[in-house]
């Protein structure tokens, strides 16, 4: 009988390519998921269902009973507040580790998904090292850090930590740059002015087999990413050629990126809701780059296993024709 996964976040982006990377792969998979989530696909592949909510102490304590391996991925991108991050992100990892640490016997692995977000651009023109202090430019950010510390406690029980830092992730399912697709469909391909952007990427089918692969790796922190630098104007121009679109590119002064982000928020706090853009998300979109030092990642994600930009891109529009979503 396979190993039996706990994945929280089994329901996001994420966690769908997740749970069908360790299904195909034989283990057998427990999903914590609320009751209004959508799970005819978990059915359909044979996930075990546990009702229950991040913000609920004792649905998580269930959940990791038995457990060998807990992926926990579940967190919010959009929120109201910081308050509100901390709650549902820092929140919420504090109860998964505190069930791993009191469980019995207790899960062998924490593998826990965080963001370059928590660690903060690239420094001085260099990718960013984990010896570098951390510089977190959002809440969602600073609270993915704190996740980091805290999943650390589980290590005095004797559990194995393993945390992933993951950069932009794209491909089948993934709404944050679907606008963008659609504006290149439509021949438009805004770019925010500045100095030329530089970052990383991954295919959400490479975290997923990274992810996967920190069941059995060495503890410790990595950064996983397809290893080049991309140019933010190479990456309009791979998805433009994906579309079979030349769209016109245009130069967004900075000050009306931090404008644009400024009315979203005032916006989105008149209408008491989380909006994906605002001030903070500016400043990490104006930011020189984003990319993170790679060293260790070969052991989750092979270099020759990493998707290429175009094939992954290519593979992302296709998924959204099918779906009707461009």
């Amino acid at each position: 009988m396979g190993r039996l996964a706990l994945v929280t976040g089994a329901t996001g982006f994420i966690g769908r390519h997740l749970v069908d990377r360790l299904s195909s792969e034989g283990w057998r998979v427990r999903a914590l998921v609320r009751p209004s989530s959508d799970v005819r696909h978990f059915r359909d592949i044979g996930v075990e269902l546990s009702p229950g909510d991040i913000r609920d102490p004792a649905s998580i304590r269930m959940a990791v009973a038995g457990t060998d391996v807990v992926f926990h991925l579940a967190a919010t991108t959009a929120a109201r507040s910081e308050l509100e991050y901390e709650q549902v992100n820092s929140g919420g990892t504090r109860r998964v580790v505190e069930a791993v640490r009191t469980a019995s016997p207790a899960p062998r692995r924490l593998v826990y998904l965080s963001s370059y977000a928590a660690a903060g651009p690239a420094v001085s023109g260099r990718p960013r090292r984990l010896k570098d202090p951390p510089m977190p430019l959002t809440a969602y950010g600073r609270s993915k850090l704190t996740g980091e510390t805290l999943v650390r406690e589980a290590e005095r029980e004797g559990v194995q930590v393993l945390v992933v830092r993951a950069p932009a992730v794209y491909g089948p399912g993934d709404r944050a740059l679907l606008p963008y697709f659609r504006l290149v469909r439509w021949r438009l391909a805004p770019i925010p002015g500045g100095a030329e952007r530089r970052l990383h990427l991954i295919f959400a089918p490479d975290l997923a087999e990274a992810l996967r692969s920190g069941a059995d790796a060495g503890p410790g922190t990595f950064a996983v990413a397809e290893p080049v630098e991309h140019r933010w104007a190479d990456v309009v121009d791979a998805i433009a050629a994906s579309l079979d679109r030349r769209p016109l590119k245009f130069r967004v002064p900075t000050a009306l990126v931090r404008f644009a982000a400024l009315g979203s928020e005032t916006l989105g706090r008149l209408a008491g809701r989380a909006v994906p853009f605002n001030r903070e998300k500016a400043e990490e979109m104006l930011a020189p780059a984003w990319t993170c030092d790679l060293t260790g990642s070969e052991t989750l994600l092979p270099v020759d296993r990493a998707t290429p930009l175009a094939e992954g891109l290519d593979c992302t529009v296709r998924w959204y024709l099918r779906q009707g979503w461009l």
